[in-house]
């Protein structure tokens, strides 16, 4: 039912200063894109969708807005449909079940990223009172940034299919 296809950004100096081997191997290996200085430079991923828009229909750019303003601002003024997907458990919680879900009667397909299947491990759900969950790590080395935009991207597919226009979103990517 659904493929995944990743990619991921990180800034040099974490590579080359920041010890994790994995990090050098995998940025060796070309399973992620390197961005200069101590920081994402969102450039990067702005050129980026807009090498993706000459080539696809993009139906929505689905972002948490904590720390996003001037990104979504620039990429509105681009004429990207972006949408505004909080990290709170109202937006997670069905979509992280439904990825379970689906992942245990695969109908979801992941590309070859071992970035993404590391992030995977690193996710522990994190339960409330109302059996609502919501994507958590133990340490803050381990990152889950990308199970995050899967679950930002599942929310927004729950949401087509609850308004009957899931054919057309599945037709095309959505974009994190």
């Amino acid at each position: 039912k659904y493929t995944v296809f990743v990619k991921h950004y990180l800034p040099e100096d974490v590579i080359l200063e920041g010890g994790i081997t994995r990090y050098k191997a995998w940025h060796t290996a070309g399973y992620f894109e390197s961005t200069p200085g101590n920081v994402i430079d969102y450039g990067y991923i702005e050129d980026d969708l807009m090498k993706l828009k000459s080539e696809f229909e993009i139906v929505e750019v689905p972002y948490d807005p904590f720390q996003a303003t001037q990104f979504s601002t620039r990429m509105l003024a681009e004429g990207f449909p972006m949408v505004e997907v909080g990290a709170t458990v109202k937006n997670f919680s069905e979509p992280m079940k439904e990825i379970e879900a689906l992942t245990y009667k695969k109908q979801i397909q992941y590309t070859d990223c071992p970035i993404l299947m590391w992030m995977m491990g690193n996710v522990i759900a994190k339960l409330d009172k109302k059996d609502n969950i919501f994507p958590d790590k133990t340490r803050p080395s381990e990152k889950i940034d990308g199970v995050v935009a899967l679950i930002m991207a599942m929310n927004r597919a729950i949401f087509h299919e609850e308004h009957g226009n899931i054919d057309q979103f599945l037709a095309n990517p959505i974009i994190l």
